[in-house]
């Protein structure tokens, strides 16, 4: 008896009445233009040079005029932070601005940070979890510039 009271109201109802209304929802649910979450990279609170990951990397100037890179790991339910990495000044100046390798500067666990013959800095992060993802930030300078991200899948180990 509903289901015929219901067909009876729809054949009252102009189809353009319809279509009207399905525009409109339409445009009431499509997303807008200001997202309600943000990548690290893009809010105003965060400092990330990163945009994707489960981690932070920040270049850091020093109130003496030099600068550091800090990376900050979270645990698997992205609670807790701790520090990872942090490359002094002093320790960055250890390594040739353009060695004729790639050289590790710092690595703790699955977080490796190295100056590349280029001059440039790359961090590799992860893999994280079961996909093997490792997700790599290449910079140039500190302070960074020049920031660009990029991932691979890893080679399961044996």
């Amino acid at each position: 008896m509903l289901n015929r009271l219901k067909l009876a109201l729809l054949a009252l109802i102009p189809v353009s009445s319809l279509m009207a209304l399905a525009a409109f929802a339409l445009v009431m649910l499509s997303p807008s233009s200001k997202a309600m979450a943000c990548l690290p990279c893009d809010c105003p609170d965060n400092r990330a040079l990163n945009c994707y990951g489960g981690f932070h990397l920040n270049t850091i100037e020093e109130k003496n005029g030099t600068c550091s890179i800090e990376v900050l790991g979270f645990d698997r339910g992205g609670r807790r932070g701790y520090k990872a990495i942090y490359a002094t000044a002093r320790e960055i100046a250890r390594v040739p601005e353009a060695p004729e390798t790639n050289t590790l500067i710092e690595q703790y666990y699955e977080y490796a940070l190295y100056r590349l013959t280029t001059g440039e800095f790359q961090l590799n992060a992860g893999p994280f979890d079961e996909e093997n993802k490792v997700y790599v930030v290449i910079f140039t300078g500190c302070p960074a510039t020049s920031i660009s991200e990029s991932t691979y899948i890893a080679e399961p180990a044996q």
